[in-house]
């Protein structure tokens, strides 16, 4: 019975542990070394009682105490620039004391007391009534001179997804319902407002897309891979985070949208490539940190169940599970919050010279075409294309899997109008 039970023990800690190793399978490049160049850095930009420690997966864990978010900011861009990205582990307000967290929680539950929440309607939305769009796209960036690349089909995705909206003959969204932004508009301010407008008219009954096509950010603390816009800064490294479109920002836009039907289709990843030329963005000779320029972040589960809500979600689609692109919901006015991410954790979104679009945009719009703007189906008619495009022209080792989450079974919404 011993025996038995011991067994039984090993085999809950191998599955424990499985997962994790299948992330992390080579032995950690992190020496003590780097945990003491973090630590000096640390106290050379005023970060006096934070300090870093190896976790259990060989990545670098922050730990101590810490002003206020700006300065965890600060640590954990030190880190990154050290190690990598990929050899830092996200923060977790268990391991680290940040005085405005306390606060802000203290405060949360402050109104708490006074206030009560607006409650949002609930059941299944009517038929569509009134349909908007935001659409970004931008490849070229204010920060170029500082080193961040341009991309060459970024605006080129983003118009033809506009185009798409706006043809009367295939979305049929009324012009004026579509915010097109590109390269010089589409700056953080821009974005943000035009988010707050369609989440202020946006009714119940109506249909909200939005599409982003750019680079991404580094992970920040949290694990979340943020949109760059045209005015993003760089330097100092740890800004990116704060000028970007935010993990914060979107989700402030999903909490407080009135409408019931939300398309969010994001082509952006990191890509140590695109912060090769930034002084200071990787770390020294990272290639032996696991740092090399085909190191990517896309969209993870993690940060999909934040955007949208944990407690919502009903449907993730795995990379390797077999999906059917027959919706459960045979009917133009399918419903909930659905997120579209091109490309899965630890993976790029590429771009095709060959097609003259990225990848994902390329497919997802041709299956848009081909099935009458049917979201579902156009998911699943790219996603085994994408891969397959991926290895042709990139290497056979070069993975890229779209991912979609949504908060409804029945989130095939068409974004064109019926025939």
């Amino acid at each position: 019975m011993i025996k038995l039970k011991f067994i039984l023990f090993l085999l809950i800690i191998a599955f424990s542990i499985f997962p994790l190793a299948q992330v992390y399978p080579q032995q950690s490049p992190v020496t003590n070394q780097h945990i003491e160049q973090i630590n000096n850095l640390f106290q050379k930009n005023n970060v006096f009682r934070g300090y870093a420690v190896l976790d259990r997966f060989g990545r670098i864990e922050l730990k101590g105490e810490y002003e206020d978010e700006d300065e965890v900011d600060r640590a954990f861009s030190i880190a990154q620039t050290v190690v990598g990205i990929k050899w830092v582990s996200p923060v977790t307000p268990e391991n680290i004391k940040v005085k405005t967290w306390e606060k802000r929680f203290g405060d949360l539950f402050s109104r708490a007391k006074v206030l009560k929440p607006e409650i949002k309607g609930s059941g299944i939305p009517g038929p569509i009534k009134n349909r908007y769009a935001l659409v970004v796209g931008i490849g070229e960036f204010k920060a170029e001179s500082q080193g961040i690349p341009r991309l060459n089909f970024a605006v080129h995705d983003a118009r033809s997804f506009y185009n798409f909206l706006i043809d009367p003959k295939r979305g049929g969204f009324l012009k004026q319902n579509v915010t097109f932004l590109t390269n010089r508009d589409a700056t953080r301010d821009n974005i943000a407002n035009a988010l707050n407008r369609i989440r202020d008219i946006a009714e119940q009954d109506d249909l909200v897309t939005i599409y982003m096509s750019s680079h991404g950010t580094p992970p920040d603390k949290f694990g979340g891979v943020f949109i760059v816009t045209y005015d993003t800064e760089v330097k100092p490294r740890e800004k990116v985070w704060k000028t970007a479109i935010s993990e914060n920002m979107l989700r402030d836009f999903i909490e407080n949208l009135r409408a019931k039907r939300l398309v969010m289709i994001l082509d952006a990843c990191y890509s140590n490539g695109a912060y090769r030329k930034v002084p200071g963005f990787l770390p020294p000779g990272g290639k032996s940190l696991g740092a090399s320029d085909n190191e990517g972040y896309g969209i993870s589960k993690e940060y999909a169940k934040r955007l949208l809500g944990s407690k919502d979600i009903v449907f993730e689609d795995e990379p390797h599970q077999k999906s059917s692109a027959k919706s459960s919901f045979d009917s133009d006015d399918g419903w909930g919050n659905v997120l579209i991410g091109a490309s899965g954790p630890g993976e790029q979104s590429w771009e095709s010279d060959q097609l003259n679009n990225s990848i994902f945009t390329y497919y997802f719009l041709d299956g848009l075409n081909r099935y009458n703007g049917s979201v579902q189906k156009a998911f699943y008619h790219a996603k085994p294309l994408v891969p397959k495009r991926v290895k042709q022209e990139k290497g056979e080792d070069i993975d890229q899997n779209p991912q979609v989450i949504a908060t409804s079974p029945n989130w095939d919404m068409k974004l064109a109008k019926k025939k």
